[in-house]
């Protein structure tokens, strides 16, 4: 049997609940929308967007104000255009209002975060922002390692590649999860264009960046859990991939999605 494609989330997921990876990517079973899911799906796509604004169309002055602006806009523009997804959830709408007063403001945290890096360059303004401008959404796919993911932004800096992934998670530890994914991009960007990135990171747009050297050792772990995970995906059987009790099984607020396949009684189309 072919290798699947494998990716960050996949792998994590495998290591989370090997059962819960067999629903989602064996099974293909649907899990319902998130409003974290979606968040983060405009989130990400304002910073795509803002990234893509030209810096010679742009004021020597006052730049501040505008970038502000743009930066609300692009926001109101990408949550009504999030709308149905948003409508089929089962929230309040004043507690829609809350994610949303709660993304401009993270927005707001990122750009003044920006701002001053920007500060630091001691170049004018335009050129500071050509500088920092990433390239953004580039998908990865690796043919040797059959494995596959989308790196948020990636800044070629004389100091070095520097690759960012942004979370709007409400905590801002670098988890072994979220570890294991940066490793894999470092992987993956070493495998393309033959060097190692400098830094990569996690910039948690709530709080603000944090970095991790790329080192020998974060690549031997990123090829060590791509083995694994091709290693133990290798059926489609469903008592190979067991399940894997623990608080995220079901706590005080939700369940899994899959909690009602594992311990009720829901069924597969076997």
């Amino acid at each position: 049997m072919a290798r699947r494609v494998q990716s960050p989330s996949s792998i994590n997921t495998y290591k989370q609940c090997p059962r819960k990876y067999y629903y989602i990517y064996i099974k293909k079973l649907k899990t319902p929308p998130s409003i974290h899911l979606i968040r983060g799906s405009v989130t990400h796509s304002v910073l795509e967007d803002f990234f893509k604004l030209d810096p010679d169309k742009l004021p020597e002055s006052g730049y501040e104000s505008l970038l502000k602006g743009l930066l609300k806009d692009f926001l109101a523009k990408k949550w009504d255009e999030a709308k149905t997804e948003l409508e089929q959830l089962d929230m309040t709408e004043a507690q829609r209002l809350f994610y949303y007063d709660e993304t401009e403001k993270m927005l707001s945290y990122w750009f003044n975060n920006l701002l001053k890096r920007l500060s630091h360059e001691k170049l004018p303004f335009r050129q500071a922002f050509k500088r920092w401008v990433p390239k953004t959404e580039e998908e990865y796919i690796s043919d040797k390692y059959q494995v596959k993911g989308y790196i948020d932004a990636i800044h070629e800096l004389e100091e070095g590649v520097m690759l960012m992934d942004y979370k709007t998670s409400n905590k801002e530890d670098i988890t072994p999860e979220y570890r294991l994914q940066l490793a894999i991009y470092a992987l993956l960007y070493h495998e393309k264009h033959g060097v190692k990135p400098a830094k990569v990171g996690i910039d948690f747009l709530k709080y603000g960046q944090k970095l991790l050297d790329v080192d020998d050792d974060l690549l031997k772990l990123a090829r060590l859990e791509i083995e694994l995970i091709h290693a133990n995906t290798e059926t489609e059987i469903k008592s190979d991939y067991p399940k894997k009790e623990s608080p995220l099984c079901k706590w005080h607020s939700g369940q899994c999605d899959f909690f009602d396949y594992c311990f009720g009684s829901k069924k597969l189309d076997d």
